[in-house]
């Protein structure tokens, strides 16, 4: 079999972090729908053991979890010895999770900042670190970044995740320059308000904002694009919903087109 063949039948994993709920879970769904293998990252295993059932269930996608917080370097090491072995390439990597504080920068402690950057920006680092070498492997692989209108936006009350979202977009950007050579593409998703569990929220508390589904397909959409076609970032948002700075909204429910 030729190189070209046989990278053509290996199977394309994605890997995904904060996959067990809220926009990972549903990135999960909607790439193993679209028949991508996954490989899914999540700090609860009962939740993990979920989606991977749902998945199994509905698409008999092949999955694969492991446990992990991604803001602990030597576990993201064990996780990816536990659930990349025998896998050669990646086809992608949906670097997503993380969390937020919200407190002022006189009110907030140490533990508290280091709660959000652990995740949303040394999770990251971990996470390209160990990915990047699949990707490499596999010319035409793709990068989404779960960035946040907060990544341009300084909100008051909102430093740590602010900095951490910002910091993310850079590190993104970096990831593309080191690896453009390999033929790896990087996308930075920056949404609005999403309708999830952020911050001991419930769905359905926020039905003006975006869907944990429709970020999940737009993810899906970007792992769709032609092979050397690049999209670098993606801002969006229900036009019913604000985006960062910006007021405008639309006042009622569009109906669908």
């Amino acid at each position: 079999m030729s190189g070209a063949a046989a990278e053509a039948a290996a199977p394309e994993w994605v890997l995904i972090t904060g996959a067990s709920r809220g926009i990972g879970r549903a990135a999960a769904l909607s790439l193993a729908a679209a028949g991508y293998p996954v490989i899914l990252w999540a700090r609860t295993a009962a939740d993990l053991a979920d989606v991977s059932r749902t998945i199994e269930e509905r698409w008999g996608t092949p999955v694969r979890t492991a446990v992990v917080d991604v803001a602990d370097s030597d576990r993201v090491d064990e996780a990816a010895a536990e659930s990349l072995k025998g896998i050669e390439s990646l086809r992608g990597v949906v670097v997503n999770a993380g969390g937020g504080i919200w407190s002022s920068l006189e009110e907030m402690n140490t533990d508290d900042w280091r709660q959000v950057l652990g995740p949303n920006l040394d999770g990251a680092f971990h996470t390209l670190r160990t990915a990047l070498p699949y990707l490499r492997r596999r010319p035409g692989s793709q990068v989404v970044g779960l960035a946040s209108d907060s990544s341009y936006n300084s909100f008051s009350g909102r430093g740590a995740y602010c900095a951490s979202k910002a910091g993310f977009l850079s590190l993104l950007e970096t990831a593309r320059r080191e690896s453009r050579e390999s033929g790896v593409r990087v996308t930075a998703l920056v949404p609005s308000r999403v309708d999830t569990y952020f911050r001991g929220k419930q769905p359905g508390s926020r039905p003006e904002a975006l869907t944990m589904a429709e970020v999940g397909e737009m993810i899906a959409s970007v792992f769709a694009l032609p092979g050397r076609l690049e999209v670098r970032e993606i801002q969006f948002s229900s036009i019913t919903s604000s985006f960062g700075m910006f007021p405008e909204v639309y006042a009622t429910e569009p109906t669908s087109v």
